[in-house]
Order: C-alpha cells, then structure tokens, then sequence
C-alpha cells in the first residue's frame, strides 16, 4: 500500500534530535507514553508545482520552513487534516503566525501540570506566544475543529492520540 498524499492543512509530527526535544519526549511520556515518540509539530501549509512540501513550524518562533528541514533525518508521521476541516481557513491562520514568539513558558506549564494532581492547574504561558502542537491545534480549530482540550497546551503527543490513528510515517 503506497502513503496518501500530503495535503495542505495536514500536521507533521517529528522526533528530533537533541537535548530540547529529549525533554518534551522525557515529559510526554508521563501521561502519553504510547504516543511519546513525537515531540515537534508543524502544520502543512503549501505543496508547491515542483513538490516542495512547505509548513510552518514553531522553532525559536513561527516560521515557513521546507519538510526536508524538519527534523533532518529523523522520524517523521504524518497525521491528515481532521475530518471536516476547513482546510483553506486552517492554512489561512497557519501563515499568520509566522514571526510569532515560541511558548517556553507553555512548556514550563505543561511540565508541572503533569507533575502535579490534576486539581492543581498552573498556566505560565504569555499572550501572543504558542508551542508548536498548539500552532497546529489553533490553526484546526480557525477551520472548524473542536480541540477536545486547551489548544494552547496540546502536546505532539496528543495530538497523535486524538488524531494519528489515521497517519502515516514518512521516513
């Protein structure tokens, strides 16, 4: 069986490499062992007419970047646009947030609320800054989707938990 397409709107997840990324698997694994693996995210937002396959991913802060430079070498899955998505809105807000600060103070969140009991909620993140499953989570929801939790602190590993039963690796 040959892959689907990919498609503008769908999300990327990756296993990358390094100590960053090493921490967010570490954490993940916590509350999402099964789904541990991916740790970086980015959303889909152009296939060009020679193939390029272009996303916007949240590093030190939003940029438009080739698949190829996700990740280099490493693991990367595929998970397709939700069903009912509007696909044109989700890219449309996707290329918004291209120059938009990264949320380290979202990770910092994410980590002691899954230290801590569930009744305990602590949120450090600030105004105008995403981690990069939750750039992927807001630009579904500006086509539709309902996040069935806080969009601005889903991890990779969620994501792949409500929706990557349906993906696919690509290398």
């Amino acid at each position: 069986m040959t892959n689907p397409t990919i498609q503008p709107g769908d999300c990327i997840l990756a296993d990358t490499k390094g100590l960053y990324g090493r921490v967010i698997q570490f954490g993940q694994a916590i509350k999402w062992a099964k789904h541990r693996r991916w740790h970086h995210a980015a959303i889909v937002v152009e296939v060009d007419s020679e193939g390029t396959v272009w996303c916007v991913q949240m590093a030190r802060h939003g940029e438009r970047s080739k698949l190829q430079d996700i990740a280099p070498g490493r693991p990367l899955k595929v998970v397709p646009c939700p069903p009912g998505v509007n696909r044109n809105m989700a890219i449309a807000y996707a290329n918004t947030l291209v120059g938009v600060d990264y949320g380290i103070m979202t990770i910092f969140s994410i980590a002691i609320n899954v230290l801590t009991p569930g009744s305990l909620r602590i949120d450090f993140r600030m105004d105008g800054t995403l981690i990069c499953s939750a750039a992927v989570a807001r630009s579904w929801e500006h086509g539709g989707w309902v996040c069935p939790m806080d969009p601005f602190s889903i991890t990779p590993a969620q994501i792949d938990q409500i929706c990557g039963a349906s993906g696919w690796h690509i290398r």
